[in-house]
């Protein structure tokens, strides 16, 4: 049996080259891999007439020291272009004659994208994680400094007339929250623990609505190729939202000129291990197409680590939490996002999201209802916070009873079912510095009213109490800062059931 035959059976790129560094045998993996259309047709060629000068001198250089030492070489490398952008363990050792002179130089290389995208997914998620540490405790400590200074703007907006000449200011002053809020949700995103706020929405009309605001003014023109009849999905709107917003915002960043971003929405059912890490199911891919200035085939495999940018550090556009938001969203709701891009071609990025394919309706439209005079007890360990929350369910018509911390709004919640008066509400934030937290009382208060109606509220969005608050008992969720129109419809909305 000759090398050709011998080759040719094995479940590798192989390959033989002589001394000068012409190959003399290849097994056709090797040849597609190559490009080429027969393995004859590699016969005689060297690496200078398949790769890049730069990576044929270093597989030349590579042989050389080879056939020098005698020891053979074991690398994983990124072989790119030609469509091929595939990493590999590639084996080299010495090839001998009879009598134990080198010859030549034998090769074999395994194909291992797969490991190491699931090793680039593990790192990234432990980026995230270790990141998110750091976030969640910063953006709960800010959310609850920006309760405070939104909470008194808000209310000093509702003691002004229409035309006081401050009203202007104090709205800039809102806007500007809003502003902060929005930025302690995208570092909040990283947090580990926790989960988006599902609700039933129609991903095509988010995106529309998101796409076109985000195009509005500019040279870039978007075009819609959606199914009919998509799947409707359960997600966080607001973070699906952020996640849309940043890839338009991306694709218009890469072509400064005009151009065309299209977006594609399909009805896909996915069979176990089809896609990386996702199971088996009905998804919605959502494919983003620009035709753009593309991205560099060395920067791939970063575009979705956090603090990854290209741009200018310390802008806006330099901050490299657009697409790593993106990554984190997806994950979070149990999806994927990959991306493909050439350099003057533009780039894709492919989204999958878990769809219902039971289900066709869009989400309610939650309704404004008043609360009527209710009772409340609500229990924070900030003054300041309480106040605000106090003055919000006044004006709302409630009757209002304020504690510190989670024993004391037990023993409240105790005396005044003992004395036939009970309270309608209880409001309770997770965490206070000193005693006992939202979640270890509503635990103890539904034992002493398995009917009772609690909302519980954090500056910790990302907190799995929040995000799946009626696990712990709870009827509804807050997360800080907020304003007293968001108050007055959670509430009215617990109330009546």
């Amino acid at each position: 049996m000759d090398a050709a035959t011998i080759i040719d059976n094995l479940p590798f790129l192989t390959w033989i080259k002589d001394r000068e560094g012409r190959f003399i045998a290849v097994n056709e993996p090797f040849a597609r891999s190559c490009g080429s259309p027969s393995t004859q047709d590699l016969i005689g060629k060297t690496d200078f007439d398949l790769w890049t000068k730069p990576l044929a001198e270093a597989y030349r250089a590579d042989d050389l020291e080879i056939m020098k030492t005698g020891k053979q070489k074991v690398v994983e490398e990124f072989i790119g272009g030609s469509g091929l952008n595939k990493w590999f363990e590639t084996y080299r050792a010495p090839l001998y004659d009879a009598g134990r002179n080198i010859i030549g130089i034998i090769g074999l290389s395994k194909d291992i994208t797969d490991r190491k995208q699931m090793e680039a997914e593990l790192l990234r998620a432990n980026k995230l994680e270790s990141l998110g540490v750091l976030a969640g405790g910063i953006a709960h400590d800010f959310n609850n400094l920006m309760a405070v200074v939104q909470g008194n703007i808000d209310l000093a907006l509702m003691d002004l007339p229409p035309d006081h000449a401050s009203r202007r200011r104090l709205l800039i002053a809102m806007q500007s929250v809003q502003n902060t809020k929005e930025l302690t949700s995208r570092l909040i995103t990283f947090s580990r623990g926790g989960g988006p706020h599902r609700e039933l929405f129609d991903a095509a009309e988010i995106i529309r609505d998101v796409v076109h605001k985000a195009l509005k003014g500019t040279d870039v023109r978007a075009k819609f190729a959606f199914m009919e009849k998509l799947w409707p999905a359960e997600v966080d709107e607001l973070q699906m939202r952020q996640c849309f917003c940043n890839l338009t915002t991306n694709a218009l960043e890469a072509m400064p000129a005009g151009g065309n971003l299209t977006i594609h929405a399909e009805n896909i059912r996915i069979p176990a291990g089809a896609v990386l890490d996702l199971k088996e199911g009905a998804y919605l891919k959502i494919t983003f197409d620009d035709d753009g200035n593309g991205i560099p085939e060395k920067h791939l495999p970063s575009v979705f680590d956090p603090y990854f940018t290209t741009k200018k550090m310390a802008s806006q556009k330099g901050q490299g939490l657009g697409l790593a938001t993106c990554y984190s969203v997806l994950k979070k709701h149990d999806g994927h996002i990959s991306v493909k891009s050439q350099l003057g071609k533009g780039s894709s990025f492919v989204l999958y999201l878990p769809a219902r394919a039971d289900l066709s309706e869009n989400k309610e439209v939650a309704k404004k209802l008043s609360t009527g005079a209710a009772r409340v007890l609500i229990m924070d360990d900030e003054p300041e916070i309480r106040e605000i929350e106090r003055a919000y369910l006044e004006l709302m018509g409630c009757e209002v009873t304020d504690v510190k911390e989670g024993e004391e709004a037990i023993d409240t919640y105790r005396k005044a079912m003992d004395s036939g008066n009970p309270f309608d509400l209880v409001l309770l934030d997770l965490t206070v510095r000193k005693g006992l937290g939202g979640q270890a009382a509503m635990e103890r208060l539904l034992k002493i009213d398995p009917s009772i109606r609690a909302i519980i509220a954090s500056g910790h969005e990302d907190a799995p109490t929040i995000a799946n608050f009626a696990s712990y008992g709870f009827q509804g969720a807050l997360t800080k800062p907020f304003k007293g129109e968001e108050m007055n419809d959670l509430v009215g909305r617990v109330l009546r059931g």
